[in-house]
């Protein structure tokens, strides 16, 4: 069983997978961390078969 990371930006989506552990959640947590700082980036979701969603954060902003 593993975590897996899919982090989308505007150039391209990208696909993780870490150890479904503490150690692996924090580095998948850490890699989203980076992710967001940079200029681009639209969502992160972390899944498990396990536990289903475990984390998402979406940027894509709709104002009207």
């Amino acid at each position: 069983m593993k975590y897996e990371l899919i982090l989308e930006t505007e150039m391209f989506n990208s696909f993780s997978s870490f150890p479904h552990n503490s150690k692996g959640l924090q580095a998948a947590l850490d890699k989203v961390d980076r992710a967001r700082k940079k200029s681009g980036f639209r969502s992160a979701k972390i899944i498990s078969d396990r536990d289903g969603e475990v984390f998402f954060l979406d940027f894509n902003l709709s104002i009207a």
